[in-house]
């Protein structure tokens, strides 16, 4: 029966699953939205324009809020709903819950506050809270995978998790041995590897591991051999090791070895999606509930930038013997990486679950096509950076471009998600 002209439009009624996640993606979104993505902006503007010279502290803290704000946080916040459908159990906070989303925003907190006010100590204690956060996170996820079906998940989603907690916790010792040498900007080769341990192995073991299972959710017909199912978790544990260990090594193993993590990590997640069928022409099927077409783009969006970096990293693992490899090909590498695998995913992901955790449509449905668009734009434009400093300076702008682009599909997430928040808690 069709709306009369005028008449109200009756609301579904809201889900009685608390939305635990909430305070999570404020917190990821807004840092990001806000500080972390514009950030980005004025340092791709300093390298291929001539802006204002950015300090280190700046570029340390964008990382920090990119790596621990955005994608750490958001696992922790998604975990309380994807766990207990893995298990079975309802939706619930637990005490540890509100701590650690207060730890988590205080580590955001903290490392901002380090970098306006010069203490550089405050950063030390933002990693800190931090790594408390995500070690009291990995003992949850550990007693919520408890059902024996489960104990392979269990030990993957626990291992990234602590992988987290390591990667802030060395970043602690890492600034503190700073300090205590007098020098308040820690070794940059050393953070690197914190960056490493953190997005290869937690972030992007976390990403894995949950693909194995939700991977439907974007792609019909998504299904991942048994064999390879058994060797995913090993792949971001052996590249978190490997990052580990390029702290121990001179400078030409320890590119080596960082190399060989990259493609560790990846090979892992190229070998996954490929195998799943996830860039494969589905048949046709009976369609999953709030999975669209737009989604399934932006996360094959991301597949293929996650097969994209897979071969630059298999380039640059070779070309590592003759000599260190160019910092700005590692940064175009790293970006392909955070802003076209992992990025898709989270914005593919966050508009999937919307509807699912907030029980309501999508206000805007078109930020989807949006935020497609706009990450294309910025996969492409970034990775074109190596081309810049290699005889195309042409292409600075719109390298700089990319930042904008980026902040845009991201901005796209981050509206809708503040839209539906306000509607219901003005609307019954």
């Amino acid at each position: 029966m069709s709306t009369p002209a005028g008449a109200e439009v009756p609301r579904r009624p809201s889900l009685t699953e608390p939305k635990i996640y909430r305070p999570f993606a404020v917190l990821a979104f807004g840092g990001s939205v806000l500080v972390g993505t514009p950030l980005g902006m004025w340092l791709l503007a300093w390298l291929h324009l001539g802006a204002p010279a950015a300090s280190v502290d700046w570029w340390l803290l964008h990382a920090g809020i990119q790596v621990f704000g955005l994608f750490g946080t958001l696992i922790v916040g998604v975990a309380h709903h994807l766990l207990p459908r893995f298990t079975g159990r309802p939706v619930a906070a637990s005490a540890l819950t509100p701590w650690l989303a207060w730890l988590l925003g205080a580590g955001l907190g903290l490392r901002g506050a380090a970098v306006v006010s010069g203490a550089a100590v405050l950063a030390s204690a933002g990693a800190l809270a931090q790594s408390v956060a995500f070690a009291l996170f990995a003992g949850w996820v550990w007693r919520t995978l408890d059902a024996p079906p489960l104990a392979r998940l269990r030990r993957h989603l626990a291992a990234s998790s602590a992988w987290l907690a390591m990667a802030c916790l060395l970043e602690v010792v890492v600034r503190i041995a700073g300090l205590a040498d007098g020098r308040p900007i820690p070794d940059l080769e050393a953070m690197r590897a914190v960056h490493s341990i953190a997005l290869l192995g937690g972030v992007i073991g976390w990403v894995s591991g949950v693909l194995l299972r939700a991977g439907p959710m974007f792609v019909p017909g998504w299904q991942v051999p048994r064999a390879l199912v058994v060797l995913v978790p090993w792949g971001p544990a052996l590249a978190a090791t490997l990052s580990a260990a390029t702290l121990l090594a001179g400078p030409l193993a320890a590119a080596r070895l960082a190399r060989l993590a990259d493609l560790a990590a990846l090979g892992t997640v190229a070998a996954l999606v490929v195998s799943s069928g996830a860039l494969r022409r589905a048949p046709r099927a009976l369609p999953m509930l709030s999975r669209s077409r737009a989604e399934a783009r932006i996360f094959r969006l991301g597949a293929v930038s996650a097969l994209v970096a897979t071969l630059g990293a298999a380039g640059l693992a070779l070309g590592a013997g003759a000599a260190l490899p160019h910092h700005v090909l590692n940064d175009a590498l790293r970006h392909l990486v955070t802003v076209g695998f992992l990025t898709s995913v989270v914005v593919a992901m966050t508009f999937r679950l919307i509807p699912v955790l907030e029980g309501v449509a999508l206000p805007w449905p078109g930020l989807r096509t949006v935020a497609f668009t706009a990450l294309l734009g910025a996969v492409i434009l970034r990775t074109a950076q190596g081309l810049a400093i290699y005889g195309w300076p042409g292409l600075g702008p719109a390298v700089v471009l990319s930042g904008m682009l980026a902040w845009i599909a991201l901005a796209a997430v981050a509206t809708t998600l503040a839209v539906v928040m306000v509607r219901g808690a003005i609307l019954p």
